[in-house]
């Protein structure tokens, strides 16, 4: 059985019932996402999302902040799993949510391209004026590991395709250091068709908010852009449209930093893997394309 957080699932199981009276039976985990989910079913015969981290009280007020905007973003009509219960047992924080209908995404179309880039519409102005360090987080995090999501020290003492690829990630985000104030909104930071669930064309949930902060919504619209250029999934007619909502609401030097940012995140995951290479090449691809948008798009 998969551990998460250095528990395993019915240990976690077995604290819920003692210390919280939740009385939860394991179904099935979850096979997608990077980290852990069980569908559990509770006393009532309710279908529930189960996850749980370790406890740092660090992380428990960065929790607090992050239930505080899905609540913002819920009011808005985000599609967002409604909170069923959590804190902390033990040496753990949990998290219980609703299970929604819906399957992974595998394919983008026109219908669903404009619910994501209503979701993000619906993020932009939505942030608790916490959105004065965005630049600097951002560029920072092309040097040092500020966010589980992107770590480049696993690249220290790289070589070859992957040392020049991250040469030029830190010299686009050296070159292109936006100088205005970051926007007020909420940003997902995983946004993309990996976070989402769709039923009949209907999209019914956008999952794993847990690294949200405040910032400038285009960037999830970047990162939705890096999705279906690594793993195809829209037809170049559907991504010509979300690059046309991407230079239109968002700032050409902004552009080139959140591109070189998604490249990375992607290239610390991939490196030595089977991955590498695909991640590589598709970075230059990408960070090509969103140069000459950019571009185009300042003068």
């Amino acid at each position: 059985m998969p551990e998460v957080g250095e528990r395993r699932v019915g240990e976690v199981l077995v604290l819920l019932a003692r210390e919280r009276g939740l009385r939860l039976d394991l179904v099935r985990p979850f096979e997608r996402g990077d980290e852990g989910a069980f569908e559990v079913e509770d006393a009532d015969g309710r279908r529930l999302v189960l996850k749980w981290r370790p406890w740092r009280q660090e992380a428990a007020d960065a929790a607090a902040m992050t239930t505080d905007r899905m609540a913002r973003m819920r009011r808005r009509g985000c599609p967002i799993p409604a909170e069923i219960a959590s804190g902390r047992v033990d040496d753990i924080r949990f998290e219980l949510q609703e299970l929604v209908e819906g399957r992974a995404v595998d394919e983008i179309t026109e219908d669903l391209l404009e619910q994501l880039i209503g979701v993000v519409d619906r993020q932009r102005g939505a942030g608790a004026h916490a959105s004065a360090d965005w630049w600097e987080f951002l560029c920072d995090g092309l040097f040092r590991d500020r966010t589980p999501l992107c770590r480049p020290s696993v690249l220290d003492g790289c070589t070859g395709p992957v040392e020049r690829l991250l040469r030029r990630l830190r010299r686009a985000a050296r070159d292109a250091r936006p100088t205005h104030p970051a926007p007020n909104d909420v940003v997902h930071f995983d946004f993309g068709p990996a976070n989402v669930l769709a039923e009949h064309g209907r999209l019914t949930a956008v999952l794993d908010w847990q690294s949200c902060r405040d910032g400038d919504a285009g960037y999830d619209l970047i990162t939705t852009d890096w999705d279906l250029a690594a793993w195809p999934k829209a037809t170049p007619r559907i991504r010509e449209r979300l690059s046309r909502e991407i230079t239109r609401t968002t700032d050409p030097a902004a552009i080139t930093l959140y591109a070189a940012h998604a490249v990375l995140r992607n290239l610390t995951w991939s490196y030595r893997t089977q991955w590498e290479d695909h991640i590589v090449h598709i970075g230059h691809t990408f960070l090509d394309r969103w140069a000459a948008a950019a571009f185009g798009h300042s003068g």
